[in-house]
């Protein structure tokens, strides 16, 4: 599983960058949701060869699962993650077009720029999942697609967007602070960094800043799942999500901090958890399947509120 959290992780940080482009034929001019009764066909940019493969929604997805999930997973774990896949696919077109306006093609195989595809890890239990949630897309009170989130292993608990990605743009009422049970073998992780890269990853997040003599790093405040929200390094305060992302979301792992101290030069962290916590966690997905839990029991838990809609079939 270690090869995917980051994946989902930038997936959906820098999906948020993306301009809207041109309107789809599936997208309404009032609205930028609306229920769709046929499946779609995707044009697909290849990010390995750089060639546009056009796809039905269900067959890009094959791979989007085995891509953002172990392949071998308990199915319902894997029926949640295509339900997510699907949704995430649909409502990104729909709000702004997917990733028209970076490579002129609905969706990219780039997990830096949508979702990860990886078409030679499909296996027939992804096949399954996908065929057994075909069409389905979970939406909210008022049957939008929500923003769907999902994310490694949440160290204990999920976060709010705001939280967990800084993320206030829209409501998100359905994404709470809940339970999040794993048994994630590397749920807990230490890492170092050196004065130097720290003070850089604070001047890419706040150009200019004066640190000053830094000898004080800290977490300065916290949020509802006990996630750090602020750090101070020296004389400034930064987010804790912002500096994450900045120093790579695979080294600090998260933002469930227990511990961050300074010395020799170096600034330890101890974490838990891996990727930004909001939404599904896979490794929670992982355990529920395995007690017997189904795919949209799952949804619901992460996703409070919402049901699980059938558009097309």
């Amino acid at each position: 599983m270690n090869r995917h959290p980051s994946r989902a992780l930038l997936a959906i940080v820098l999906l948020s960058l993306v301009a809207a482009p041109a309107c789809r034929p599936w997208r309404s001019p009032a609205s930028p949701y609306r229920r769709v009764e046929t499946e779609p066909r995707l044009s697909v940019f290849v990010h390995e060869t750089r060639e546009t493969q056009e796809m039905p929604m269900e067959e890009y997805l094959l791979g989007v699962v085995a891509g953002e999930m172990e392949p071998d997973w308990p199915l319902e774990a894997l029926k949640a993650q295509a339900v997510l896949a699907r949704t995430f696919t649909i409502e990104a077109l729909q709000r702004k077009g997917g990733t028209r306006e970076s490579t002129g093609t609905d969706v990219s195989t780039s997990e830096t720029e949508f979702q990860a595809y990886d078409a030679s890890k499909i296996s027939d239990i992804v096949r399954r999942a996908v065929a057994e949630t075909r069409g389905q897309i979970l939406v909210d009170g008022r049957g939008n697609p929500v923003r769907a989130y999902f994310h490694a292993d949440a160290g204990g608990k999920t976060a709010t967007a705001d939280e967990g990605l800084g993320f206030r743009e829209v409501p998100t009422s359905y994404l709470k602070v809940n339970p999040a049970p794993s048994n994630n073998p590397d749920a807990s992780w230490t890492a170092s960094f050196s004065l130097a890269e720290i003070a850089t990853a604070v001047r890419q997040v706040k150009p200019g800043a004066n640190l000053g003599q830094v000898n004080r790093v800290a977490i300065a405040a916290r949020g509802p799942s006990g996630r750090a929200t602020q750090i101070q390094v020296g004389n400034v305060r930064v987010s804790a999500v912002a500096l994450r992302m900045a120093l790579g979301p695979k080294e600090m792992k998260s933002t469930m901090l227990e511990s961050l101290t300074l010395g020799g030069g170096q600034v330890t962290m101890k974490g838990r958890g891996f990727g930004h916590g909001v939404g599904m966690p896979q490794w929670s997905a992982r355990l529920l399947a395995d007690q017997g839990t189904m795919a949209a029991a799952i949804l619901g838990r992460f996703f409070a509120g919402t049901r699980v809609d059938q558009w097309w079939r």
